[in-house]
């Protein structure tokens, strides 16, 4: 299983700029405590949310404050996807639920970044486990993940 170690080290193989964030115990649990800890909005705190598609494998990076819109983003893949179980979850990127960064994973899975995200300069996102962020600019996070920006979100 991969970790904030292994995001790190993935962050300066690749020469991303991004900085990781310690927290206490459960304070990344949700979105919701995440931003109260850093103190920052609600829809700064990105999601990395793994959906399995009749043919493919998608990451949908969206703000917290939304919600991946399930319909749209089947209509503009032509596909049908629903959300990953935790053991796919670890599977395909090789981290547990909780700790999904938004690239560094196992395997190649197609990223797609909600425009709501873009609203930031900069966000902060799962740094690895469920007790780190990694704060990021924007433009980097859609650099570094090669991700698409699409309207994805509700």
């Amino acid at each position: 299983m991969l970790g904030t170690k292994d995001l790190l080290e993935y962050l300066r193989e690749n020469n991303i700029d991004a900085q990781i964030i310690y927290l206490k115990a459960g304070e990344a649990k949700t979105s919701i405590s995440a931003a109260k800890a850093v103190g920052c909005s609600l829809g700064q705190i990105a999601k990395n949310i793994l959906l399995i598609g009749e043919k493919s494998r998608i990451l949908v990076i969206t703000s917290g404050d939304k919600r991946v819109d399930l319909k749209k983003l089947s209509e503009i893949f032509m596909e049908r996807f629903r959300l990953a179980t935790p053991r796919e979850v670890l599977e395909e990127t090789g981290y547990s639920v909780g700790g999904v960064p938004p690239f560094g994973h196992i395997k190649d899975i197609k990223k797609v970044v909600d425009s709501s995200v873009k609203r930031f300069s900069f966000i902060y996102t799962s740094g690895g486990s469920e007790d780190t962020l990694m704060k990021i600019n924007v433009e980097e996070l859609i650099k570094a993940c090669k991700g698409e920006v699409l309207d994805v979100s509700e």
